[in-house]
């Protein structure tokens, strides 16, 4: 958050600053458009033009973030159903698959989670993963009931799965870095086309207002693409695992003691 608002303010107080100097040491009286009538004009293109790109990149950015949401959502709600699923097996395969399902939570929580932020995934993750499946692959199909749980499980591992495929693949950055060369360089130039409309002859607190309004507004802009661009970094707007750690909890209660300790520790890494 705090880096979030340097960026705004540092790059308003930039403008400002250009336009002290501009002003001061080099700007004509009447500004350098006094013979450009349709200067105001050059600059309303080169504004609109910033801000349609923009607000498309917003939009985007905007859909990423809120998918990255949707994906760790819908993945906390099938490992929450793949416990109880997990009820209507053997004892001893429905304890080692609960006991599996909580260790694979608390290791998205703890590990996977902060491996999100430089786009990673986590290597304890994947090894529950492993051992889930070999988990189910031994157990006995020897009626109907046992064939409908396996098929439910089958179901909720699949959106569990998307869920988690969804997250990762959000956790990577979205826009090009030539999408931000472009925007970076049209911010530039509407704030370049504002302060040469700098006149020493006018006074300063309108003009000051005036640049201050555009540069803050098109640096908040861009600060907000940079934010929801990688919506697991701590940046203002990070996406926690509140609602698989919620899961998480939720299982450790239904579980209880067991009939075996847990084969992780508290933060997911195998104990075995």
């Amino acid at each position: 958050m705090l880096v979030s608002l340097t960026f705004i303010i540092l790059g308003t107080a930039a403008a400002v600053a250009t336009l002290y100097l501009v002003r001061r040491f080099l700007a004509p009286s009447g500004s350098y458009f006094r013979s450009l009538p349709a200067a105001p004009d050059i600059f309303g293109v080169v504004g609109t033009s910033f801000a349609v790109l923009l607000a498309f990149v917003i939009f985007s950015t905007f859909d990423s973030y809120h998918n990255a949401r949707e994906s760790a959502g819908t993945e906390s709600v099938a490992v929450r159903q793949l416990f109880s699923t997990a009820e209507f097996f053997p004892s001893a395969d429905r304890d080692a698959l609960q006991r599996e399902l909580i260790c694979y939570g608390r290791s998205v929580v703890h590990d996977e989670w902060p491996r999100m932020a430089e786009g990673g995934e986590s290597p304890a993750v994947v090894h529950w993963l492993d051992q889930m499946d070999d988990s189910v692959q031994t157990i006995p199909v020897d009626d109907h009931r046992a064939g409908a749980a396996l098929h439910n499980w089958f179901a909720q591992s699949q959106a569990r799965q998307e869920g988690r495929r969804g997250r990762i693949a959000e956790a990577a950055p979205f826009v090009p870095g030539f999408v931000w060369g472009v925007l970076i360089a049209l911010l530039v130039l509407v704030v370049a086309v504002q302060i040469l409309f700098a006149d020493p002859d006018v006074p300063l607190l309108p003009q000051t207002a005036t640049v201050i309004g555009v540069a803050a507004s098109l640096v908040a802009g861009l600060t907000l693409v940079w934010i929801l661009d990688r919506p697991f970094n701590d940046r203002g707007a990070a996406i926690a695992p509140t609602r698989m750690t919620a899961t998480v909890q939720t299982m450790e209660q239904a579980y209880g003691s067991g009939a075996k300790p847990l084969p992780c520790d508290a933060g997911g890494q195998p104990t075995g």
